[in-house]
């Protein structure tokens, strides 16, 4: 009985503890979602290349969460008298941040954490080396609501790679060969709320999923 007289005592206050928790959906405005391709502008061994790539994240209120993906095999190396395409590739997670997203021009930023592999491939496109490697890019910039269901980012940044270092001591590729300021567009379309003026009542959370 004393057991029984416990456990419901316990059962009573864990569930009025977690009754009043908090939470970030329960607190959020708007919530709502966008995807779309990006290009970024950087340099891969001293070459200035274009990585292709996309994305797509939830976002809730100011902040989104997602993920993403880069890649280019447009740089080469030349050592051992054989020339290589340079496979550069990596994805994770992509979070951000957008100030008075409600305005025509407002502040864009993120940071995206991934890993991937870099990789040397012959001219018929088979892979000689591989090596893996970690990717850590912040970036600022300005974001432009062309529509209301189609933005533009136009951001600068720096790429921070870590973890090259099992291809060819003569290949002269190491993390400096990948780490490399960059520029980027990002295309993003969905829906991004009302963005109107609410209370931070509970009753005032609006799930937003127009697209």
């Amino acid at each position: 009985m004393k057991k029984l007289l416990l456990l419901t005592i316990f059962s009573t206050i864990s569930f009025f503890a977690f009754s009043q928790q908090e939470t970030i959906f329960n607190r959020a405005n708007n919530i709502s979602g966008w995807g779309g391709p990006m290009l970024e502008i950087s340099s891969i061994n001293g070459e200035t290349v274009v990585d292709v790539g996309g994305g797509g994240a939830l976002i809730i209120d100011n902040f989104f969460f997602g993920g993403y993906g880069l890649g280019t095999d447009a740089p080469n190396v030349t050592f051992d008298l054989k020339t290589y395409d340079v496979n550069f590739s990596h994805g994770g997670l992509w979070l951000g941040f957008t100030a008075t997203p409600n305005k025509v021009v407002h502040i864009y930023s993120s940071l995206r954490f991934g890993w991937g592999e870099t990789s040397l491939l012959e001219g018929d496109g088979d892979k000689e080396y591989s090596d893996n490697m970690m990717v850590l890019a912040p970036e600022v910039g300005v974001e432009l609501n062309v529509t209301s269901w189609f933005r533009l980012a136009l951001t600068g940044g720096y790429r921070f790679v870590n973890g090259v270092d099992e291809l060819p001591l003569n290949s002269g590729l190491t993390d400096d060969s990948f780490t490399s300021p960059f520029a980027a567009i990002t295309f993003r379309f969905g829906g991004f709320g009302d963005w109107e003026d609410h209370d931070d009542n509970d009753e005032d959370f609006n799930t937003n999923f127009d697209f």
